[in-house]
């Protein structure tokens, strides 16, 4: 008995002590986005309109980041970013920071809030898929309203941001046309298996349990309706050039779905480029060098395949 305890205590102790490390770091280093991505705004720089409206029925909002001098009478593109937060928290405030960014690199960018799991509400993959392909009609009509046309749009996101950023982008549902896509640290195939940890964060006793989360869906045979919501297997011979990053000791993430998304990428031959953080885990603190590439590989994206 005192040697479980023992181990008990041992245990936690390890645990607290690593969390509290982890935030310590994070306070000294500040978020790498943070870092790397901080520009300096005000009204000479961009406009931001704030807790915009779009249809859902769980009173989700976006914010609009227009930058100052674009020309009304020439195609614009947008970049729409999805927070992050394993499904079940975050907000599009998250988003400030890249929105800011790249609104000063000439872009019109969004940040959009959808329906969590944590909120009480059935939150399945296909209702929020639903909901940002709805803030994109809102955005659309708004920029038009505002006498701005949007020609295009490269949807982003981190975690599972970046899941629902290429399920916007293969799913071809967008009524503005997706040229690219870009995410970090992505899940891209929710075969139950893959996913204990999510399970236990959720406290679901189950792998059915889990499969009825993600799609809402009470079934005994979940296969196919997996498939329909993780990007790996939505991938085809038409999915947008894409590019991805992955950290080699994400603890929230297993490395093989990773392996999931670039072999159908191969399989459809699906242009793509894929950045390595080598030292980094979920949060992507330990490779600015390769955000910084990334973030640069983001642009050259936008150079290619945003046709002004």
């Amino acid at each position: 008995m005192k040697k479980r305890r023992k181990i008990i205590i041992y245990v936690i102790t390890f645990i607290v002590t690593f969390l509290i490390s982890a935030l310590i770091r994070i306070m000294l280093l500040g978020s790498a986005p943070e870092r790397l991505m901080r520009v300096k705004w005000d009204k000479s720089v961009g406009e931001i309109y704030r807790n915009l409206d779009y249809e859902n029925d769980n009173g989700n909002q976006y914010d609009l980041y227009i930058p100052t001098g674009l020309e009304k009478s020439e195609n614009q593109y947008l970049i729409l970013f999805i927070h992050g937060g394993s499904f079940n928290s975050g907000s599009k405030d998250d988003g400030e920071t890249w929105c800011k960014y790249y609104a000063t690199k000439g872009f019109i960018a969004a940040s959009v809030d959808y329906t969590l799991q944590n909120q009480g509400k059935d939150a399945s993959i296909y209702l929020m898929n639903e909901e940002i392909e709805n803030a994109v009609k809102a955005i659309k009509q708004k920029t038009k309203d505002l006498g701005y046309h949007i020609e295009g749009m490269a949807p982003c996101g981190v975690s599972a941001g970046g899941t629902l950023a290429m399920n916007l982008a293969y799913n071809g549902n967008s009524v503005i046309p997706v040229k690219f896509v870009f995410q970090l640290a992505a899940p891209t195939y929710f075969e139950p298996s893959e996913w204990t940890l999510l399970m236990k964060v959720d406290k679901l006793d189950s792998e059915l349990a889990f499969c009825k989360m993600m799609t809402g869906k009470d079934l005994e045979d979940y296969d196919m309706e997996i498939q329909n919501i993780s990007p790996a297997c939505i991938v085809n011979e038409e999915s947008v050039p894409s590019l991805i990053g992955y950290g080699l000791i994400d603890h929230c993430v297993p490395l093989s779905q990773k392996f999931y998304l670039m072999d159908a990428y191969d399989n459809y031959n699906v242009t793509y480029e894929y950045i390595e953080f080598t030292k980094s885990n979920h949060g992507m603190y330990n490779d600015l060098d390769k955000l910084q590439d990334f973030l640069n590989k983001s642009l050259e994206y936008a150079d290619l395949y945003f046709v002004n």
